[in-house]
């Protein structure tokens, strides 16, 4: 048997019926208490039967990670070392289902998923993926076992599946978190999982972000979707309706889950969905500019103080640029988000919500074009005062309310200077 013959691909469409063969002695059937919509196979397969079908995965809240790491590697070693009690070292995998059965006359256990949506591998991917990579030549490498010797290990070892099929939706995201906590579940996971970000998905859809944004752990995309809440955040309404600053979108952007989950506060930034491209661009922008900006502030001021590269906040590359992970753009001056947070914040002024969806009263990128100068100067004087200190500057409220406060002259100064016939 050759590991081509082990490969396996995701069903071409969906209903679809997942069949393995297994004797009688290592199935067991339960109903949960008090609930007989729910039923509970406890299934030892023999490990080659397993690798037979390849279950989706979009009900974990992890997705499938590549066999790599100090906890993928103790699984391959204990099947390589300890196949006959493989199934009994690993915990083994946990399935969703519309149905399962088992025929004790031709011994087939028939597993049938619905929809890729809501059933499927919602825990055990790690152990999944490792049982598909054992033949792999970086595993065998790793092992310093030959492709023989796995394949006897895994002729072998059986791997333990739990199949939960039936009634189980309204469990189907508390079932998933609660399972996968051997390493625990980034909270955001669990949300994207409850269709929670479905919304800012479609507001992201054709835009140059669609594939940037990683709403589920492990996935490739460069930018966590709590980045894009903590942005989101700074132009929150509630800050202007409660007379606050969006501090805490810099200070605890691990907390930002916790006002996209409060009621009074969902419908703001759901209100940020017509803008949030723009939002997201404008933080790239004015980091691309903040250099310009302070070179113009300086003229201005008639001020020769420190080059921007030299100033000890800024992480200055003059042959390998950085890289933005949002819009990919090139900088040579990296700037730290302690001074980028309060700047960009101020800018939400600049935001209307009369008509139940964010609009701009002026171009954001124009204004910060025309006259980021007053801005950066403030920042850089500030950053001076507290130890050339960015974290410092960033935790600083009043500092974030006096940025606000300009912007809002700013505006009244442009209105005055051209009223609106």
């Amino acid at each position: 048997m050759t590991s081509s013959h082990l490969s396996r691909s995701l069903p071409a469409s969906f209903p679809h019926t997942y069949r393995f063969r297994t004797t009688p002695d290592l199935v067991r059937k339960f109903a949960i208490p008090k609930d007989g919509n729910v039923t509970i196979h406890h299934v030892y397969l023999p490990i080659l039967e397993y690798k037979r079908e390849f279950f989706p995965d979009k009900v974990n809240p992890r997705s499938h990670e590549e066999p790599s790491g100090r906890v993928p590697r103790l699984i391959a070693d204990s099947l390589a070392t300890h196949p006959d009690e493989f199934h009994l070292l690993n915990r083994g995998i946990l399935i969703l289902a519309d149905s399962c059965t088992y025929d004790n006359q031709s011994q087939f256990l028939e597993i049938t998923i619905g929809n890729d949506e809501t059933g499927g591998l919602a825990d055990g991917a790690t152990t999944d993926r490792v049982l598909s990579g054992m033949l792999d030549p970086s595993t065998l490498k790793q092992l310093d076992m030959s492709d023989q010797e796995v394949l006897a290990a895994l002729t072998s070892g059986f791997v333990h599946i739990e199949v939960v099929s039936g009634d189980y939706e309204s469990r189907r995201v508390r079932l998933a978190g609660a399972r996968n906590t051997s390493v625990q579940v980034k909270e955001f996971a669990l949300e994207n999982l409850d269709h929670k970000f479905d919304w800012l998905k479609d507001a992201l859809d054709g835009s140059q972000f669609k594939d940037r944004i990683r709403y589920r752990e492990n996935d490739p995309q460069p930018v966590d979707v709590r980045t894009v809440l903590a942005l989101m955040t700074l132009f929150h309404p509630k800050w202007t309706e409660e007379g606050r600053e969006p501090v805490s979108a810099y200070t605890s952007k691990g907390g930002i889950l916790s006002y996209f989950r409060d009621d009074a506060w969902l419908p703001g930034y759901k209100q940020l969905a017509s803008v949030v491209t723009d939002i997201l661009r404008l933080y790239d922008h004015v980091h691309q500019n903040f250099q310009p900006q302070y070179a113009k502030f300086n003229r201005e001021a008639k001020d020769s103080g420190a080059k921007f590269g030299r100033r000890r906040e800024i992480n200055y590359r003059a042959d390998r640029p950085h890289v933005l992970p949002l819009t990919e753009t090139e900088i040579n001056y990296l700037v730290p988000d302690g001074w980028l947070y309060p700047t960009v914040a101020a800018l939400r002024v600049l935001l209307d919500f009369n008509n139940g969806s964010a609009t701009w009263k002026t171009d954001p990128f124009v204004y910060f074009d025309e006259y980021g100068a007053e801005l950066v100067g403030d920042v850089q004087e500030e950053s001076a005062s507290l130890g050339f200190n960015p974290q410092s500057v960033g935790k600083k409220r009043l500092f974030w309310s006096n940025l606000r406060s300009k912007v809002e002259l700013r505006l009244v100064k442009n209105e005055q200077a051209n009223p609106i016939a």
